[in-house]
């Protein structure tokens, strides 16, 4: 299937993976290296739990990239990606017929979900999200590569100031479920909680001590924990008033 994004109606693939009538849809956002295909056994483990599930590649990623010409040796986030993001919500939106959506995402995908999410109240009825970096320009020095005037460069051509992660949580206003892995030496648990502190939203969290930034998802019961989530809002919204 293909759907477009926000701001610039760049097409992009995406697969989507139906359930039963009315099943609630979490839309998977991509890490910052590799395909969709990657998140299939992240989709096998919603889907089993009852969720729709959709995915797609950011328009530099995968076999059809229609990215533009920077490198993306020292781009860690750019605007573009959450417009990608922010499109797939709304197809899901469409495509769900009432049912809830949500959105979730590691590594850069945490970022461009709750960065998507903030844009508008109706893009998504809640968010799941693991380390987020406070600006894309700090996480370049965090990284080593602020002293590369190109990587700054680009990063403030690329990314607009309210999609930072430190703005968009400020601006988020659905719940908010994050996960702190206790040996993520790429957002740091620490950083994630500073930031996470200056949301309005209703905020869950789920510590995973041994943890680190790549495989917390291979944690026992993290599924469980995110769907049982998921459920739990799913069903207030439900018996909210209309």
């Amino acid at each position: 299937m293909t759907f477009r994004s926000t701001r610039d109606s760049v097409e992009l693939d995406g697969w989507w993976f139906a359930n039963k009538p009315g099943a609630p849809v979490v839309v998977v956002c991509p890490r910052g290296t590799g395909t969709m295909a990657d998140l299939l056994p992240s989709v096998r483990e919603l889907s089993t739990r009852g969720y729709a599930v959709m995915t797609f590649d950011y328009r530099d990623f995968g076999p059809g990239s229609v990215g533009e010409a920077d490198t993306l040796r020292t781009l860690i986030f750019a605007s573009r990606w959450v417009n990608d993001t922010e499109g797939a919500l709304l197809f899901a939106r469409k495509r769900a017929a009432g049912a809830p959506v949500f959105a979730w995402g590691q590594d850069l995908g945490s970022q461009t979900a709750v960065a998507a999410a903030a844009r508008t109240r109706g893009n998504a009825d809640a968010v799941a999200c693991e380390g987020l970096f406070r600006t894309a320009q700090e996480q370049l020095r965090w990284n080593g590569t602020s002293s590369d005037p190109d990587a700054v460069r680009q990063h403030r051509m690329l990314v607009d100031g309210s999609d930072e992660p430190l703005s968009a949580v400020s601006m988020l206003q659905v719940p908010l479920f994050v996960v702190y892995a206790g040996k993520d030496d790429v957002t740091p648990p620490n950083v994630t909680r500073e930031i996470t502190r200056r949301s309005l939203s209703i905020i869950d969290r789920l510590t995973l001590p041994t943890a680190g930034h790549d495989g917390a998802e291979l944690s026992p019961g993290y599924f469980d924990q995110l769907a049982n989530w998921f459920r739990r809002i799913a069903t207030a919204l439900a018996a909210a008033p209309n």
